[in-house]
């Protein structure tokens, strides 16, 4: 044969589908754009220079991981209806005497120049728009804009070995698509009907099964700790579910309203319903795929919007102060008494340092406490290691906080008085009503309180678990508190430490001065009276963080919400494609016999419209039943509490993906109507 013979055919196989080749083809360069961009990001030396860029890095890395999965498996799955959809032109090279093997060097020369033009295309794409994404990522992160752009050759050999390993993987597996079908099945191609469906009760009532369990476990998680225990499970019962009732109880449904002569014996409804039933086992898959990728965009955008629209509201829940200084003891006394004196005494070196340099300060907070994690149950805490870390204890997992009387009166401004072995306690700031309460061998009468009664902000009511907060009588509990910490958790046990909070009215650049001056300080400390341990913490300094995780997730959701919005695109697009060349010798043959056109398109529009929306019905029904299961990680994971605006979001992108969905049916139906009108 002569020379590039393989390759001049493969040029013109290219040429002439280009209806699903060209799709396919900006499918991958976008696919490859996107990994760039987020790879390229991950790796931009800018973050190292900026306040909080690692946490900005380790979520740009998880970026690309997800961009690299998804990358591999639905080019898997596109590539594979490509194959399938062009058996009868393989068939007719085997008629021209064309062996699989031949057909198997045509199929290397389209993937190689589908390889080629991707990467190349991919890659300056990639390159032209990172810089462009790089500054509404800093847009995004309230950050100084950078000037430069970065072409990393790492992302650069990364890029091209991950898609040169994806395209030949890709090739394999559609020589053994070739392979495994028969010549005379080549032939007919896409002729090959199916079956008469039997309704599959069994797996309809395994849908109904797995969808309810994936429902209920969504339901039932209470706080954190269960909602990401459950979080996997009830996605994958969800999924099965969905496959399961798309593939079996669409077809009992189909066979429902055959059995419905009322609806049956019309004209449209005729022809649609005997048509989809004999391709149901095929339409399952791409609707499915349609409606578990609308899920994944609906609840991917929804949360990381109102996780970024809230954070605001999530830094002032987890610095209810500007700084909050924390002291302790760097050896604690046997003795209560002096482990209360020395421990007064280290307390005052803020206080007195922000006196000597004159620097105003308001809404001061001071008390001696105790935090402490734990587990819960029965309404009482048990402080121990044993098993703190196993998955079935994450739901009992709490906080505990324990201060004294004189610290809680002192703040509250009130006389509250306490009995020997008796306690104020409070859970999530609620005067607890029970009439005991234990930690470990220690127990208490509770001293009941008015319900509308509060302690005040501590920043603990940021974090995922239950916080319980106690008010005992005196420092000699305290320090009881710490021994059984102490004898649990050895040399990692918290200490009891005072706390000294407080808000400034100073700039940002003052803030972060006065930061450090604080620091400079505390280290120059070495001749105090008591060795002590130091930490501060402000407001200002957090914001840079928060911004960096929640921003971060913000574009890692809108990000990835595009790459799953384009994969429910193109699924849609190759949907009506090859639902519209295998009706279309169908509806030709119903023209031979004398039916209308008109009735011919109100048959066609019956039959699109019964299907399409099921995907975008049932995604609904899903994120409405997934809300709860997020919202329980969105509120305790990241201290989001703004029910309100979880509820928003929700409905706000909901409402934005279904015009967008009708959009994309509206352009993809229109190719179907010109298949089929040929």
């Amino acid at each position: 044969m002569k020379r590039f013979f393989y390759a001049k055919i493969a040029l013109t196989n290219l040429k002439k589908n280009r209806q699903t080749c060209f799709p396919y083809l900006l499918t991958c360069i976008a696919t490859i754009m996107m990994f760039y961009i987020m790879a390229s990001l991950s790796t931009n030396s800018a973050l190292n220079k900026m306040r909080g860029g690692a946490t900005m890095k380790i979520v740009l890395i998880f970026g690309s991981v997800i961009v690299g999965i998804f990358a591999v498996l639905f080019l898997f799955y596109t590539n594979s209806f490509l194959v399938k959809r062009r058996k009868k032109e393989f068939g007719l090279y085997y008629i021209l005497g064309m062996e699989k093997r031949h057909i198997s060097r045509v199929i290397l020369w389209e993937t190689i120049y589908t390889a080629i033009l991707s990467l190349l295309f991919g890659i300056a794409c990639g390159i032209l728009f990172s810089k462009l994404v790089f500054l509404g990522l800093l847009k995004i992160l309230k950050m100084e804009v950078v000037i430069g752009v970065e072409v990393s050759a790492f992302t650069l050999a990364e890029t091209i070995g991950l898609f040169t390993g994806i395209f030949l993987l890709i090739f394999f597996n559609s020589v053994r698509l070739i392979y495994m079908v028969r010549p005379a099945e080549l032939l007919k191609g896409g002729q090959i009907g199916e079956k008469m469906p039997k309704t599959k009760w069994p797996l309809a009532v395994l849908g109904i099964v797995t969808l309810t369990g994936g429902y209920i476990l969504a339901l039932k998680a209470d706080n954190v700790m269960t909602g990401l225990n459950t979080f996997f499970v009830a996605v994958l019962l969800v999924i099965v579910g969905t496959f399961s009732l798309f593939t079996a109880g669409s077809i009992a449904f189909l066979k429902v309203l055959q059995k419905n002569k009322r609806y049956y014996y019309k004209t449209n409804h005729f022809i649609s319903v005997s048509g989809m039933i004999y391709r149901m086992k095929q339409n399952a898959v791409s609707l499915s795929l349609i409606c578990i990728m609308s899920t994944g965009v609906l609840l991917l955008i929804s949360s990381t919007t109102s996780l970024y629209v809230g954070q605001e509201h999530s830094l002032y829940m987890h610095y209810p102060k500007e700084f909050r200084i924390s002291l302790s003891l760097g050896t604690e006394p046997d003795d209560s008494a002096q482990f209360e004196k020395e421990l007064k005494e280290i307390g005052t070196y803020a206080e007195n340092y922000l006196k000597d340099n004159k620097i105003d300060v308001k809404n001061e907070e001071s008390q001696t406490v105790i935090d402490v994690a734990a587990l819960q149950k029965d309404g009482n805490v048990q402080i121990t290691s044993s098993r703190i870390y196993d998955s079935e204890d994450f739901e009992n997992l709490c906080m505990l906080q324990a201060v004294t009387l004189e610290d809680y009166n002192r703040e509250t401004k009130k006389n509250e008085t306490l009995k020997d072995g008796e306690a104020l306690v409070f859970l999530e700031d609620v005067p607890l009503q029970q009439d005991t309460f234990s930690v470990n061998n220690m127990k208490w009468k509770v001293k009941h309180l008015p319900e509308d009664t509060r302690m005040g902000d501590t920043g603990l009511e940021f974090y995922a678990n239950p916080v319980y907060r106690i008010v005992v009588k005196d420092f000699a509990q305290l320090q009881d508190l710490w021994k059984i910490n102490k004898e649990v958790y050895r040399e990692n046990a918290s200490r009891v430490k005072y706390e000294y909070s407080f808000d400034v009215d100073l700039p940002e650049e003052k803030i972060q001065k006065l930061t450090s001056s604080l620091h400079a300080y505390f280290g120059e400390q070495k001749d105090a009276p008591h060795a002590f341990v130091y930490g501060i913490e402000n407001r200002t300094e957090g914001r840079v963080e928060f911004y960096s995780l929640y921003g971060g997730l913000f574009f890692l959701g809108i990000f990835l919400g595009l790459l799953f919005v384009m994969a429910t695109v193109l699924i849609i697009y190759y949907k009506q494609i090859s639902e519209g060349y295998e009706d279309k010798e169908r509806f030709a043959i119903l023209k031979k016999i004398g039916m209308e056109r008109g009735e011919i398109n109100a048959s066609i529009h019956s039959q699109v419209l019964m299907v399409f929306f099921l995907p975008l019905v049932l995604a609904g029904i899903h994120s409405c039943f997934a809300f709860h299961l997020v919202k329980e990680i969105l509120m305790g994971g990241f201290g989001l509490w703004d029910v309100k605006l979880l509820v928003l979001s929700a409905v706000l992108t909901f409402l934005a993906f279904a015009v967008f969905y009708v959009i994309v049916y509206l352009l993809t139906a229109r190719e179907y109507y010109k298949i089929v009108s040929e």
